[in-house]
């Protein structure tokens, strides 16, 4: 396979709204629950900068795009701004071959360098023992269940938060 790590462009929109579409209909790792937009997703995209806390990075497997890991706002309030909410998402042809923890890795690098985020926190829909294991393997620390923190196909769903400290 070949694998190439970059920053998303808004030529990646598509492919992004389709990998996103497969979780939020298929599954409860993500709690959005209406399929995204190409409007909608071109909306979210104008969030990132290639070089501040907020920043997308993708992967492409020979020539199509493999999946995405971005950081986005933590929270509205003006004292959260140095911290970021982190994900993953890979198409489900691509999972299972190291793509997510190298997109990953890279992303915590590039904020890491921006010297402006403290903290990068996850939320991880339980139980996702592979989603666990990549947080814990790149330095997240669980700090808390959040339980039937969300009602998503039919059931009540609990909420693992991850934490990284960057010093």
């Amino acid at each position: 396979m070949n694998l190439s790590i970059r920053k998303g462009v808004k030529a990646d929109i598509p492919a992004i709204r389709d990998i996103i579409n497969h979780y939020i209909v298929e599954t409860a790792v993500t709690f959005d629950m209406e399929e995204a937009s190409l409007e909608n997703r071109q909306e979210w995209f104008k969030q990132f900068d290639p070089s501040g806390r907020h920043q997308l990075i993708v992967a492409e497997a020979d020539g199509a795009l493999a999946g995405y890991a971005s950081s986005v706002r933590f929270h509205e309030r003006p004292a959260y701004q140095t911290s970021v909410m982190t994900s993953v998402y890979l198409s489900k042809t691509h999972l299972g071959q190291g793509i997510g923890e190298t997109l990953y890795r890279v992303l915590l690098a590039a904020l890491e360098k921006t010297g402006i985020v403290h903290r990068a926190y996850a939320l991880v829909v339980i139980p996702n023992p592979a989603s666990a294991k990549l947080h814990e393997k790149l330095g997240f620390q669980a700090t808390g269940v959040l339980h039937e923190a969300g009602y998503k196909l039919d059931r009540y769903h609990d909420v693992r938060i991850y934490e990284r400290r960057f010093e």
